[in-house]
């Protein structure tokens, strides 16, 4: 009978252990945020580019803080006409500011939340929009998971049949009640990203943890997404090293002096070798990618949708800087991003020339210029960062010789890709 026992007991851990190491392969369904709380008529222009090249889009609804006495929600003017005439796939999302707690399942917050859900839903089913999934957007402190299954399981009821998803966080894994909070919800997203909340930390999204935490998540064995960052930003930090505020396209802090400054993106060629190792190998719990934020025609701080398209196909990004000139005498001196990706220019250009004296020159803002033997070298001056969009195109100067010239111009260092 025992040695029947232990015989069990190791086709069980075999079987285990097999299951774990299952890999699948092939595309990933990839969607993407809509994040912006006024809807213009470039978040509109990036809907109908998302219905192109995604499989779908999850917009922000509302925002709710319970900060002050009373709720306060921020809603998002949605154009819901838009969103019918021009995607197929639509997701919303409730964002829930910082919350110490109580939970409870039906007391005046529950219900808050409770609410703001359903008129989110009313109002696409009121514009004919069907909704496939509800998002709820909630960064629990970890020592509040077992109270938040409260919320979890109002509000799914709440919203059924709309399917129900909540987003969570890595440091939550490992945590006891980790496991039984996501079987209250149909899915998870697990970000990967975030704000370092100090500044010892110098990455938005760090590919070596992602990986660990996707094993960690697969071993759990149920379905999950994975959220991935495709924006950058500025933050800054106290004399402690801890977070004060972060500085991003809608927002701008101002922040107290003494303040230190560090600048996070997310890198495009470090995010494109994830995607093809999991387009190639990715346990199966793993069935989708979801991008934080679609590309908006007026954000300075995101990816443009040539970069993200690249990533989103497992592709590095193409790096390429050239140098333009244009007229004959003077000459004007640019450096043109004909790549794919944001470029940070930490490059020098250097013109040269025979036959010819150069009589003037000059450099424009954020440069330098000194001419020596037949050359004039172009330097960058400022210590921010100088960033050139795919596209992009940045003057940097002109060269006046007492007769026209053939000029040969040479970028060394290239760059470097933001990161």
């Amino acid at each position: 009978m025992t040695a029947a026992k232990l015989f069990c007991a190791a086709v069980i851990a075999l079987t285990a252990c097999s299951r774990a190491d299952v890999k699948v392969s092939g595309p990933l369904p990839q969607r993407g945020y809509i994040w912006q709380r006024e809807w213009t008529p470039a978040v509109i222009g990036a809907l109908a580019e998302a219905d192109r090249t995604m499989d779908g889009v999850v917009l922000l609804g509302a925002e709710i803080s319970f900060a002050a006495k009373k709720p306060e929600i921020a809603r998002a003017s949605i154009d819901w006409a838009a969103v019918k005439r021009q995607t197929d796939h639509c997701s919303v999302a409730l964002r829930v500011a910082p919350f110490a707690g109580p939970f409870r399942e039906d007391d005046a917050t529950a219900r808050a939340i409770v609410d703001l859900a359903k008129q989110i839903l009313d109002e696409a089913h009121s514009h004919d929009v069907k909704i496939e999934e509800f998002q709820l957007d909630f960064d629990c402190a970890q020592n509040n998971l077992r109270d938040y299954r409260g919320w979890l399981r109002t509000l799914r009821g709440a919203v059924h049949p709309v399917r129900f998803v909540i987003t969570t966080l890595p440091s939550w894994l490992d945590h006891p009640d980790f496991l039984a909070l996501i079987r209250e919800a149909d899915s998870y997203v697990l970000q990967v990203h975030s704000i370092p909340i100090s500044s010892t930390r110098v990455t938005l999204c760090d590919a070596r943890l992602a990986r660990q935490w996707i094993s960690k998540a697969a071993k759990l064995g149920l379905p999950f997404s994975v959220a991935l960052p495709t924006y950058h930003c500025s933050a800054g930090y106290g004399a402690d090293g801890k977070l004060l505020s972060v500085a991003m396209d809608s927002v701008q802090p101002a922040w107290p002096p003494g303040t230190r400054i560090l600048e996070f993106g997310a890198d495009p060629d470090e995010i494109a070798a994830l995607v093809n190792e999991w387009q190639q190998s990715r346990p199966p719990q793993l069935r989708e990618l979801l991008w934080y934020r679609i590309p908006i025609a007026t954000d300075m701080r995101n990816w443009r949708w040539v970069t993200l398209s690249a990533v989103m196909a497992g592709r590095s990004p193409e790096h390429k800087l050239n140098v333009l000139q244009e007229g004959e005498n003077p000459i004007d001196l640019s450096i043109f991003n004909a790549g794919e990706a944001d470029e940070q220019l930490n490059a020098s250009v250097t013109a040269t020339w025979t036959g010819t004296e150069l009589t003037a020159s000059d450099a424009l803002s954020d440069w330098s210029v000194r001419s020596e033997h037949g050359r004039a070298i172009f330097n960058v001056t400022t210590s921010k960062s100088v960033r050139l969009p795919p596209g992009g195109t940045r003057k940097i100067g002109w060269l006046r010789f007492d007769r026209t010239t053939n000029l040969r111009t040479e970028l060394s260092n290239q760059s470097e890709p933001l990161r």
